[in-house]
């Protein structure tokens, strides 16, 4: 049974409503009488002193009131030197009213709306957002403001990253980024990953650079207690359908770094485009990469890392050229090179990108018009501590196979010891050759006549070898892939 109100309790009700409805209309007609604008270099001049670059804000100040109250800034500039760092249409500043009235500042959205941000790396190695090398008097305290936000939002944004040291240049088109339930633990400034909370999604139209492209990539986020998620990554990188994870944990003295990529039925042909203008081979393949690392810094985590690649592929076509008929005749053939079909097919994604210095491509200079057949393809590779050994990597044709060992020191930017070496059908070599040396300039020895009689005698030697018991050879090869029937 419901009590009813008296009359004292709706008169009570009635005034309460009245004020707080007359104190809105107060409010709002002293918000919208008020030209924020004459605080415009205050605010410049303390955010360029916050931030340590030059902030100013091209168009008008606005004070909005819907949906949610708070500010509303109009181009939005911020530089560096002569260069512009992040310039934005607008800036929008979402504020908890109640809290102003007493002069404190509690931010419930940040939202940035079509930003530029242009990160560039000097060739000392120095990026353009680093403020002066220094030791702070004291510790950097995060503003009350900043520590807890209800959102933090990236609407349509690009991101240019320049780097002089290797002069490239790296695109992030069309950015939509959505932080919900940010918040920061500690007020200490150099603390800030270890200590954040958040939840969120990404999403980009395109990342471009010199050699690709990869499109539509997007990922869900949390962060909690310096442990980060990022995962389900999607994207279409090559014409295939592409997932990974990433998971990063950043309590300890040194950040723990898990990646996993996976790429199923990739077009290699556009991967090929990449790095040649030549049309090379046609075919899809499956990838796959699963390291784990820890580090301070880059080259740390390059020296611990660890982990495995995979490669595969069947009935491969190869555009304009017949390995079989050049291997059939490599005595001819000053020009072509096993390390240049192994390196390439072989080490696949794990050496081309990462060897690009070096030209690949040489051997099909060499093409002999025709096309070619890869029937089979396997690609494993194991990593430790930077260096990729090769587990099982060869190739079957329609008559022939080749096979690689050694490895790939990513450390060192080396070749180690890498051979590459055409076999028998007891996975003997009958002919290889050897790598080694920066990848940049490696050192290509001559090829190797384990069996100095090529062409149409090799069977002729074959037969005479088991006639006088020759047969017993050192087994280069023991993988998976099965010599052609």
């Amino acid at each position: 049974m419901k009590r009813k109100m008296t009359p004292k309790q709706k008169r009570i009700i009635f005034v309460s409503g009245c004020v707080a409805a007359l104190l809105t209309v107060v409010i709002t007609a002293l918000l919208l009488f008020i030209n924020v604008n004459v605080y415009k270099p205050r605010i410049e001049a303390a955010a360029s002193d916050a931030i340590g670059m030059d902030f100013k804000i091209g168009g008008p100040m606005k004070i909005v009131l819907f949906p949610r109250f708070g500010v509303s800034l109009e181009k939005v500039l911020i530089k560096k030197g002569e260069m512009d760092f992040l310039s934005a249409q607008r800036v929008r500043i979402g504020l908890k009213l109640v809290p102003l009235i007493k002069h404190e500042v509690r931010i419930t959205e940040f939202t940035i709306i079509e930003p530029k941000i242009t990160i560039e790396r000097d060739k000392n190695g120095r990026f353009n957002f680093e403020g002066p090398i220094q030791k702070p008097a004291k510790e950097e305290k995060l503003p009350v403001a900043l520590l807890t936000m209800g959102s933090f939002v990236i609407s349509k944004g690009k991101l240019v990253f320049l780097d002089r040291i290797s002069n490239t240049k790296t695109e992030l088109n069309s950015i939509d980024l959505n932080i919900k339930a940010l918040s920061f633990s500690a007020e200490r400034s150099h603390r800030l990953l270890q200590d954040v909370s958040f939840s969120g999604t990404f999403q980009c139209k395109a990342i471009k650079t010199k050699d690709f492209e990869v499109k539509n990539i997007r990922f869900d986020m949390k962060a909690k207690d310096g442990i980060f998620d990022i995962s389900p990554i999607a994207m279409n990188f090559f014409g295939g359908t592409e997932k990974g994870a990433i998971k990063a944990d950043l309590t300890g003295d040194s950040p723990l770094l898990k990646i996993q990529f996976a790429a199923a039925k990739f077009d290699f042909e556009k991967f090929v485009e990449a790095f040649s203008k030549k049309k090379i081979m046609k075919g899809q393949m499956d990838f796959s990469l699963n390291i784990v690392t820890k580090g301070k810094s880059l080259e740390e985590m390059k020296r611990r890392m660890n982990g495995e690649a995979s490669l595969r592929g069947e009935n491969l076509l190869l555009y304009g050229m017949d390995l079989d008929s050049l291997l059939s005749n490599i005595e001819e053939s000053q020009n072509f090179s096993l390390v240049d079909v192994g390196a390439f097919f072989l080490a696949g994604p794990l050496g081309t990108v990462l060897t690009k210095g070096y030209d690949f491509a040489g051997v099909y200079q060499e093409t002999r018009g025709g096309q070619g057949m890869i029937k089979k393809l396997v690609s494993e590779w194991r990593i430790k501590n930077g260096i990729a050994e090769a587990e099982d990597v060869a190739l079957s044709t329609k008559i022939n196979r080749l096979a690689m060992k050694g490895g790939l020191d990513f450390v060192n930017s080396r070749f180690d010891d890498v051979t590459v070496a055409a076999l028998d059908e007891k996975g003997c070599a009958k002919f290889s050759q050897k790598i080694h040396g920066p990848f940049r300039k490696p050192q290509v020895e001559k090829i190797n006549t384990l069996r100095t009689i090529v062409g149409p005698a090799v069977k002729l030697f074959e037969k005479a070898q088991k006639f006088v018991g020759w047969g017993k050879c050192k087994v280069f090869y023991k993988g998976s892939i099965n010599h052609p029937v």
